[in-house]
């Protein structure tokens, strides 16, 4: 089967428009015309989409596919150029973005507070620790406390205060002795 003549000419002005060569080269268009290498990527990209889009209106018998090709990068340029002047950029200094991760450090320290804090709590009379661990950590108000242990509302209270105070006693006490074992000053 035998194409018109102008299809073959379409298909030869395809293969040599659409190949690597000319990727480049549009590359290399775009910084003869001003295009900073930061945009040239994206004003070439902008190239080719044109140049996609418009290849059925393109008539081989008014030029060579590359000159076509040219004038559509000059275009792209142009309003690149054009939109360039509108666009408003300050220009600050690299900006240190705090990352909210912790280090390995700080999750070894935090894991060795949490577990002492537990053994510490575990060395309590277990009356203080119900209160202590019903109301300060699972949320538990002291009324329904007072309800569940046939007590007035006062009485939890009062072991929570102790709790606490009892739970700082023995942190007090685990720190001396590892200042003594260890020698380590807080």
């Amino acid at each position: 089967m035998c194409r018109p003549p102008d299809e073959d000419e379409r298909a030869a002005a395809h293969a040599r428009l659409f190949c690597p060569t000319l990727v480049r080269a549009v590359l290399r268009w775009l910084g003869r015309l001003g295009v900073p290498l930061c945009h040239r990527g994206d004003v070439a990209g902008q190239v080719w989409l044109n140049a996609w889009e418009s290849w059925p209106r393109f008539d081989p018998k008014r030029g060579r596919p590359e000159r076509w090709l040219n004038a559509i990068t000059v275009h792209a340029a142009s309003h690149y150029h054009e939109r360039a002047q509108h666009r408003r950029e300050e220009l600050v200094d690299w900006i240190e973005v705090f990352d909210p991760a912790p280090d390995a450090a700080a999750v070894m320290e935090c894991d060795n507070i949490r577990t002492s804090t537990i053994d510490a709590v575990n060395e309590l009379d277990p009356e203080l620790r119900l209160v202590l661990v019903a109301h300060d950590l699972n949320g538990v108000s002291m009324a329904k406390i007072a309800e569940d242990a046939g007590l007035p509302l006062s009485t939890p209270y009062k072991r929570r205060t102790k709790a606490i105070d009892a739970l700082r006693d023995v942190i007090r006490l685990r720190e001396a002795r590892e200042i003594s074992t260890y020698g380590v000053t807080l």
